[in-house]
């Protein structure tokens, strides 16, 4: 026998099915719940009660779990949900300052429009290449004792060196400053460097180039274009190039450098490219500056393109310092060629 009739399922009545209570559940710390809820209390059947666990040992009754929201109360007060406006990243946020633009971090970062400024200016100072040649040039103060700087090279006519130097003239003041431009006297086309020589070699030195000569007969070159060492982006030599019969002047260079060896003095293993050298950029001019001075010799106007050059004779040269202090150059002896 049941305590209640309207728990019978013999009346023919459905009973009515009492709403649950909603149960809310804090995601964050449901695994922390699960890990640490104590075991449920068990249900006296004879009595109908449960308890608590944490209300401690106070009786709770079946009326008690009907929802409060359930009743015939009229319902509360609707509010609507405020929707944050989008902004310009696409975030439902206030858009705040960042640091740089697109930043993920929206976070504000206080900013200054101070620009700090140190105590002590510091300058530049490009580092010197490692390709850099520390050969010395013509007419360096340190020569050794009872020894003169000798090369050997071909004279070209007044007119032309005229011409190379005015090529100069085309740049910018700026430009002009940043490259050690050549005398006309210093220039020639060289065919060997030969550096501090001793005195005593000088005359084996002519009779190896008198025999050079006289195997080797007369020739025309050409001049050529403007060019740059090692590059037009990197300029370190600004130099007028040769056409025409460059392979007769390759082996004359050949007879001259294998006789020079032959009398003991350094190799050369470079290769030899016919030029003049006009110019060459200062110590330190690197990058733009350099850039800058690459395409505007690139585009100097040079008109003698295309000029034939007779080529006739070789000669040894010295080149020392004067009591002014400007560097000299001394023909030693004119070989004409066959």
């Amino acid at each position: 026998m049941t305590k209640s009739n309207d728990l019978d399922p013999w009346l023919g009545e459905k009973p009515e099915e009492k709403p649950k209570a909603e149960k809310q559940v804090d995601t964050k710390s449901e695994e922390v719940v699960e890990a640490t809820a104590e075991p449920e209390p068990v249900v006296d059947s004879a009595d109908s009660v449960t308890t608590d666990p944490d209300e401690g040992s106070g009786p709770i009754s079946d009326a008690d779990n009907v929802d409060e929201n359930s009743g015939d109360d009229e319902p509360t007060e609707w509010t609507p949900t405020v929707v944050p406006a989008k902004t310009r990243s696409g975030r439902d946020t206030i858009e705040l300052y960042t640091a740089r633009k697109g930043a993920k971090d929206v976070t504000f970062i206080q900013r200054s429009e101070a620009t700090y400024v140190p105590s002590e200016p510091k300058f530049y100072v490009a580092p010197k290449p490692e390709d850099e040649e520390d050969k010395p040039e013509f007419g360096f103060p340190e020569v050794a004792e009872n020894s003169q700087r000798l090369f050997i090279a071909i004279e070209i006519p007044r007119k032309l060196k005229r011409e190379f130097s005015n090529l100069a003239n085309s740049f910018r003041p700026r430009e002009f400053d940043r490259v050690r431009w050549i005398e006309e006297d210093a220039m020639h086309l060289t065919l060997k460097f030969l550096g501090d020589t001793s005195i005593d070699l000088i005359p084996d030195i002519e009779t190896a180039l008198e025999r050079a000569a006289e195997s080797t007969g007369i020739f025309t070159v050409k001049i050529g274009r403007t060019g740059c060492f090692p590059s037009f982006v990197d300029p370190r030599i600004c130099w007028v190039g040769f056409t025409g019969e460059l392979r007769r002047l390759e082996q004359l260079q050949g007879r001259v450098e294998g006789r020079m060896v032959a009398l003991g003095l350094e190799e050369d293993d470079r290769e030899f490219r016919a030029h003049i050298t006009v110019g060459r950029t200062r110590p330190g001019i690197r990058g733009r500056f350099a850039e800058d001075i690459g395409i505007s010799w690139q585009h100097a106007p040079l008109r003698t393109t295309g000029q034939e050059v007779p080529v006739n004779a070789i000669a040894l040269y010295r080149s020392y310092l004067a009591d002014k202090g400007d560097t000299q150059y001394q023909q030693l002896g004119n070989y004409p060629l066959g």
